[in-house]
This record gives C-alpha cells, sequence and structure tokens, in this order.
C-alpha cells in the first residue's frame, strides 16, 4: 500500500484541501480528507508538499513528440509526453499517410503499447482518412480525397480493428455513412468526430443520428461553414458543435492564443460548460518546423509547415492547462478536467481513467498551482 499525504486532492469539481489518497498495485483504494483517511500502518508514504494530486492527463489527439512521429518511432514521443504528466496518449496518424503506411504505423504503435513508456498509448486518433483537404501545403500531401471505397476502407478498418478509439471524418463526404457504418460493425465503441469539414450542421446531425458522432476535432480549425454570401453569417461544423448539448470540442490552446483566439477560447467553454471542453496538444514532429508566412502571427509552442501555415503544436498539456487558465481565468479545477474526467468520459473510459475515485487506475500527477509536473506516477509506478 502507498499513501499520498500533505496533499490537495483535485476533483471534477472541488478540491479536497487536507487531503490523503490510497493505492496498491495500479489501483486506487481511498481517498478524501486527512481526518476520515487512515494511512495503514507500514504504508509506504509519499509526502507531496502541499502539491496538488490530479489524474494523469489525457490526450487524445497527438501525432507527435521529441522530433518523432508516432506511426514511425513511438517510444521516445512516449518518453516526453509522459514527462508532461501526459498517462495516456491516443496517437494520431493524419491522411497524408496512405493505406500501407497506416497499416504499417498502426502496428509499429500496437507493439510499443505495453512497454516501458509506451504504457501510455491507450489506442488510436485516427485524423481521417475521410476529411477534406487541411490547410497550407496539407493540401498537395492528402492521400484520401477520392471516393470513399470499401474496398480501400476495408482492409484500413480490419487491420486497425478495435485498437482505433476515434475516427475522425468528414459529415459532408459521399459515401461516409458506409464507411462509419463498417467501422462500427468492427468495433462497436469506437468514437467519431468532426474534422477538416465544411459540413451542414444537418449533415453533421445525420451522422449523430447513426449514434456515430460524439466529438469535434480542435474546434476553430476544421469546422468552418461553406461560403456565405456577404452580409450572410454561415453555418458549419463550429455552430453545429458550440449548439449541440452533446458534443465535446476538443481546443488547442498555445501561449500567445494563436490557434484559437482567448475571445473564442472563453466563448466555447462558457457556451460547452466544463464537462463539455477537451484541451489537446496536437503536438507534431517539431523538428520539421518552419518559419510563419508573413501573415501568420508567431508563437514558439505552435508549429508551422513549409508554407508558413500552422500545422500543429508543440504544446505538453501541462503547458496547454496553464494558457487556458490565462486566457480564460478559469481556476485549476476546471482546467485540469479539461484534460483527465473530460476526455475519459468521451472515451468511454472515466471507468479506469480521468478521475480519483476508488477503482481507478494510478495514474497520478503531482503539480504546483500552476500545473508544473513534479512527480508522474503510471499504473501504480513512480516514473518522474
Amino acid at each position: 500500500m502507498k499513501a499520498i499525504v500533505n496533499t490537495k486532492l483535485l476533483l471534477e469539481n472541488g478540491i479536497i484541501w487536507d487531503g490523503v489518497l490510497l493505492y496498491e498495485g495500479d489501483r486506487i483504494v481511498a481517498r478524501g480528507p486527512a481526518e476520515e483517511v487512515e494511512v495503514p500502518e507500514g504504508a509506504e508514504t509519499i509526502d507531496a508538499g502541499g502539491r496538488y494530486t490530479a489524474p494523469g492527463f489525457i490526450d487524445i489527439h497527438v501525432h507527435g513528440a521529441a522530433g518523432r512521429w508516432f506511426h514511425e518511432d513511438p517510444l521516445p514521443a512516449c518518453e516526453d509526453l509522459l514527462a508532461h504528466g501526459q498517462t495516456t496518449v491516443l496517437p494520431t496518424m493524419y491522411p497524408t499517410i496512405d493505406l500501407a503506411g497506416m497499416l504499417a504505423g498502426g502496428e509499429t504503435i500496437r507493439a510499443a503499447a505495453g512497454r516501458g513508456a509506451g504504457r501510455i498509448i491507450g489506442g488510436l486518433y485516427m485524423e481521417g482518412p475521410y476529411m477534406q483537404a487541411g490547410s497550407g501545403s496539407m493540401n498537395s500531401e492528402m492521400k484520401w480525397l477520392g471516393p470513399i471505397d470499401p474496398e480501400e476502407y476495408i482492409p484500413l478498418v480490419d487491420g486497425l480493428g478495435d485498437f482505433v478509439r476515434v475516427w475522425c471524418v468528414d459529415p459532408a463526404r459521399e459515401g461516409i455513412d458506409g464507411f462509419v457504418a463498417y467501422a462500427q460493425k468492427v468495433a462497436p465503441n469506437v468514437r467519431f468526430s468532426i474534422g477538416h469539414s465544411t459540413a451542414s450542421p444537418e449533415a453533421c446531425r445525420r451522422l449523430k443520428r447513426c449514434g456515430a458522432l460524439c466529438n469535434q476535432t480542435h474546434h476553430g480549425d476544421s469546422g468552418l461553414p461553406a461560403g456565405a454570401l456577404p452580409g450572410v453569417a454561415g453555418e458549419g461544423p463550429d455552430e453545429f458543435s458550440l449548439s449541440d448539448s452533446d458534443i465535446y470540442c476538443e481546443l488547442i490552446c498555445d501561449y500567445k492564443g494563436i490557434h484559437v483566439r482567448p475571445q473564442r477560447l472563453r466563448m466555447v467553454a462558457q457556451t460547452k460548460g466544463v464537462d463539455r471542453v477537451i484541451l489537446i496538444t496536437d503536438h507534431t514532429n517539431d523538428s520539421r518546423n518552419h518559419p510563419p508566412a508573413p501573415d501568420v502571427a508567431y508563437s514558439a509552442d505552435l508549429i508551422y509547415d513549409d508554407a508558413g501555415y500552422l500545422s500543429g503544436s508543440q504544446l505538453h498539456l501541462d503547458e496547454a492547462v496553464r494558457n487556458m487558465m490565462m486566457h480564460t481565468g478559469f481556476g485549476l479545477c476546471h482546467c485540469v478536467r479539461f484534460v483527465t474526467a473530460n476526455p475519459a468520459r468521451m472515451l468511454g473510459l472515466s471507468h479506469e481513467i480521468g478521475t480519483l475515485d476508488p477503482g481507478s487506475r494510478a495514474d497520478l500527477v503531482l503539480i504546483d498551482d500552476m500545473a508544473h509536473v513534479e512527480k508522474v506516477i503510471l499504473w501504480g509506478e513512480t516514473v518522474k
């Protein structure tokens, strides 16, 4: 048995100021006020020094880190992210990769899961394959813009199987319903997200009625409406996601508020409420970073493609939490919720990760009041 004492426990909607948390093996056993939770005799004690104890951070959308792509070399990326408290990550592949590359990349990531830092891998987040073209130079690299062909997607879905947690799709793509139905057949618990789309709210609602939609990929970047007449406000996936109370919205929250402006961050958080916002990193291979185009603002934690346009970030989730607090005024408790309980619930994994509830996995971080990570516990083992 191990006990974390002299700590403040970060719950979903509150804080236990003088808290104790007990865990044994890889499971949380008990947590609560020090006056109510007795530390067993002989238990190994970790003195938090007044720091906060929170669930491990969950990054559902991350392409790589430490100069590596997940689909090529996942373990160095895992080690980098784990040091920042990210105890569950969903490696993300983008449709600049063809069928053979996605299948090979999935196997590379699957082989790394479960060993060393690879234990943080919780499945795949497929940003595609069926979306509209992305921004900047990505347009010329997209591999999946032709007709949606069962002869292509069946081997993809079969090959990746239930290792995929989230498929990101464009509801406006012709034939998307067939792909979604087949992916659900192979993995009934898989989630679907709107991404890189100008779909109408009606098209989004149609996909949701299939029981297939619960999330929007990086809100503000992948949901602009189709062109509207002058003086007429457009309606697209962003508007659908804001107005539908069931949909989670991902946010990339950089230090300067460039990817999503601070006013937009505040609007999303206030509109969706604290239980439907998810912070992501969208961290990519930072070794390919380029200077921004003349008309594009610069932030050191963002990534720019070879045309100088935004193409991901160099964020970690602890930094995203700090940035969200700075830009919105939301407190530590709720900003940490955006990287713990909310993504866990969206994935259907709240019984396992994302909370400090007894029975949950002992993935824990000790942080200060600015979310700087002091200690990381993964599956009950201290790794930092």
